[in-house]
């Protein structure tokens, strides 16, 4: 409100409140002059929706130039990192192992006795004194590698049986296998079974009671056949835990699942014949590794693979023999050298 008297001031009319008036407004174009030159103020973004990125598909197939490249074939010169371990049966055989230089004597045992589960019921056959001996090196990351394996039952008794496993890689094999002192394999393998060639059998259907089928380690990647001819019934049910899969029906009626798969190369209601490949193996779904899990399924119940199939066992040709006996005496004598300097004196 502007005072009494500037309106109407004593001695006329009222320049104060002229003069007054007229500096305000030079004052207010000044400043919108001033302002005119200044960057507008900033106004706070409306907010924008960003669509999130769709979660990587833990089933994905790997490009075939992502696949990890095989490891070379192990020689049998000892290298550094090579251990020896010998030890008499007291209780069990997990037990005799409780006291190898191994990160992981649990692991160890249970890539030992994998080797003979095909011969030796550890549960049945093995007795207080006899006595395991195993050569072994082990890496980060990754279980122990059995180079030489041996298990004596009854030592020095007159029914002594001697069984034992040497590393070798046969000409013409993808990869080594584990072989007796006569060239003989020491796993078996299925006859017409899903993989043309692979690592080891790692679980069989008897190991556990939870597990329902037979793992086979292998590389990502493996050709996966079909064993007998048949229809293809599913594929990648229960995603988050069988992975990629395939699921064939057999003429006799028999279903048989593979999971796990890298990726599948059939679709529902295909029919294949026997040896075609469906689908390269993986790591897919609830899996600690590469591999391949087989499972037959008959009548509504679970069969195993072994007395589905029937298994062979393969024998070294005669033109292999030398090689092979050259390089099983070299990791003999290794064994035998480490385990006579290990045995406890009398």
């Amino acid at each position: 409100m502007i005072p009494e008297f500037l309106k109407n001031p004593p001695l006329g009319k009222p320049w104060l409140l002229y003069g007054f008036l007229g500096t305000s407004l030079v004052l207010n174009l000044t400043l919108a002059l001033r302002d005119g030159d200044a960057p507008a103020p900033e106004v706070a973004p409306a907010a924008v929706a960003v669509a999130e990125a769709p979660a990587a598909d833990p089933n994905a197939a790997i490009p075939p130039e992502l696949v990890p490249a095989l490891p070379e074939p192990l020689g049998v010169t000892r290298r550094a990192g090579t251990n020896v371990y010998s030890a008499p049966v007291q209780s069990s055989l997990s037990a005799a192992f409780q006291g190898a230089p191994s990160k992981s004597p649990a692991a160890l045992s249970a890539v030992y006795s994998r080797l003979f589960v095909w011969d030796v019921d550890v549960r049945r056959d093995l007795h207080k004194g006899d006595r395991v001996d195993v050569l072994f090196e082990e890496n980060d990351g990754v279980e122990p590698l059995v180079l030489a394996a041996r298990l004596t039952l009854n030592p020095g008794a007159a029914g002594e049986r001697v069984v034992d496993a040497y590393r070798y890689q046969a000409q013409g094999d993808r990869f080594p296998s584990f072989w007796a002192s006569d060239g003989t394999e020491v796993p078996r393998r299925l006859i017409d079974g899903p993989l043309a060639d692979y690592e080891q059998i790692t679980s069989l259907l008897k190991d556990r009671p939870t597990h329902e089928g037979m793992d086979f380690k292998t590389p990502i990647g493996s050709e996966i056949l079909a064993p007998r001819a048949g229809k293809v019934l599913r594929v990648n049910w229960n995603h988050a835990a069988n992975g990629n899969c395939v699921e064939l029906r057999f003429s006799d009626g028999a279903t048989a699942k593979f999971l796990h798969l890298n990726e599948n190369l059939v679709k529902e209601g295909q029919t294949v014949t026997a040896g075609e490949v469906i689908a390269r193996s993986g790591n897919t779904g609830r899996s600690t590794g590469p591999h391949l899990h087989y499972q037959i399924e008959k009548a509504g119940r679970t069969v195993d693979p072994v007395d589905y199939h029937g298994t062979l066992r393969r024998k070294l040709p005669p033109e292999l023999m030398a090689d092979f006996a050259a390089k099983a005496k070299e990791l003999s004598a290794q064994l035998d050298t480490q385990v006579a300097s290990a045995a406890p004196t009398p």
